[in-house]
């Protein structure tokens, strides 16, 4: 290890010691949301960032619910977040292939362990704003971009009316991301796994909603939650490359996706709460057009997106059980890539599939234990130009396919002031883009991607 990289080492641990010695007993919430409702992380999670019925209608309400019943907070709801980690994939990835700010153990002709000091640091504003009207807004520095990002934003309005004596949230949105807005667990925006290696390499294909657009695009949307049973949302996105959604995407240019026109996006989920158990199921989806390249001009292609999605929870006051699914089918109408020689065919597919469990139990004096599993599964046609060989990213046949399992070991100390939690994550890839040995064409095995991935997640 050489001296420069030793030193970064030596002080990430330092701060991960700093933080160590301010925790003490209780752990609370998200301290902006602390601050303002005076409960604890579990009144709104399950464990951070899964969220409870009573987290779900926090959101819903429009972050405003406070202990005092005030119409504004005289502390601004201002909250920070910090993930320290290490990753290690099983075999090394090609000299030069990580960024030249992430922080490794070896030197840059073998590189396979990576500290990632900090991985990410965030600012939230995450409350009130006033009255009926609140936030979630999250800025990023990520270390392998080595910049400062809007991340995740939703502004919402929101407020009660009776409708065939039964009672109705309903509420304005303006956010940054199809699905942030959404507050179950089983879809993409906050759906598991809720933190992974930055640096290592993931399959290639992957629909547009899943992750696709977030911060290329802002929207407005309304959305209906009727007697805890039913819920229906509608938001039309556009980009933020530009115009009154410009904010919504700072810093992030021109990295995103370029739209085209309008992106209406939907979900209709139906709910039931019986006792300790919730049961969710629904549907979302979205459709638009995106540009060929990083421009916003030229030839376009034509995305339809429709989703379905499962969540069952059990919570205790010591143990929680969840289980969360989600099922994306994706038309392609690759027209404008297949005029630019981009792919083989004008008209494409993709199916991904996701299903995940996790069990906590919570104990008074020693935190909570836990952990989950999950298996993921991304399936299309083969088409040899638009997945192309190409060193660990591309495919040898030209196909999509890849799946394999997540396991992830959970620990969270009951401290005071930060709110912390430890996971152990190991991702077991039995195909990758297309086969599960020499998938690239360049002779590396899916198992070479297999990642190893110890997390410091901190909120203060």
């Amino acid at each position: 290890m050489d001296t420069q990289n030793l030193g970064k080492v030596v002080f990430s641990l330092g701060l991960v010691g700093l933080f160590l010695i301010l925790g003490a007993t209780e752990a609370p919430a998200v301290p902006s949301f602390h601050r303002q409702t005076g409960q604890s992380c579990y009144f709104c999670h399950t464990v951070f960032p899964e969220l409870t019925p009573v987290g779900r209608a926090f959101k819903l309400t429009g972050y405003v619910l406070n202990k005092k019943g005030e119409k504004y907070q005289t502390i601004p709801p201002i909250a920070g977040m910090a993930q320290i980690s290490y990753s290690h994939t099983n075999s090394a990835q090609p000299a030069g292939s990580l960024p030249p700010n992430i922080w490794s153990l070896h030197s840059l002709s073998s590189e396979n362990d990576v500290v990632g000091s900090f991985q990410q640091l965030s600012v939230f504003y995450a409350g009130q704003i006033y009255d009926k009207l609140g936030a979630f807004i999250q800025a990023t520095y990520a270390n392998d971009v080595d910049k400062m990002t809007m991340d995740n934003a939703d502004i919402r309005y929101a407020n009660n009316i009776t409708v065939g004596d039964k009672d109705l949230i309903w509420g304005i949105t303006l956010n940054n991301n199809p699905t942030v807005e959404d507050v179950w667990n089983s879809t993409p925006a906050f759906g598991f796994p809720y933190a992974t290696a930055n640096f290592a390499p993931t399959p290639t294909a992957a629909a547009l909603i899943d992750g696709g657009l977030g911060t290329a695009v802002g929207g407005a949307g309304l959305y209906a939650y009727w007697n805890n049973a039913i819920y229906a949302a509608c938001t039309v996105y556009r980009t933020t490359e530009n115009g009154f959604f410009y904010p919504f995407g700072a810093g992030t240019h021109p990295l995103g996706v370029q739209v085209d026109g309008a992106v209406p996006y939907w979900r209709l989920a139906f709910t039931h709460q019986f006792g300790s158990h919730s049961l969710e199921i629904g549907t979302y989806g979205l459709v638009g057009d995106t540009f060929v390249g990083p421009g916003r001009s030229g030839p376009t292609d034509h995305f339809e997106d429709i989703a379905f999605d499962a969540q069952y929870q059990y919570i205790r006051d010591q143990q929680t059980f969840s289980v969360q699914s989600t099922w994306i089918h994706e038309s392609q109408n690759l027209t404008g890539t297949f005029a630019t020689g981009g792919s083989a065919y004008s008209s494409d597919s993709l199916d991904t599939f996701r299903i995940n469990a996790n069990y906590y139990y919570r104990t008074k004096d020693y935190g909570t234990f836990g952990g989950s599993v999950g298996y993921f599964s991304t399936t299309g046609p083969t088409d040899q130009t638009l997945y192309s060989p190409a060193p660990v990213s591309g495919s040898r046949n030209g196909s999509p396919d890849s799946n394999g399992v997540i396991l992830e070991l959970d620990y969270l100390p009951t401290w005071k002031y930060i709110n912390t939690k430890f996971s152990l994550q190991y991702i077991i890839y039995d195909k990758f883009n297309g086969s599960s040995s020499n998938y690239d064409g360049f002779g590396t095995d899916a198992s070479a991607n297999n990642t190893l991935y110890f997390l410091i997640w901190t909120a203060f």
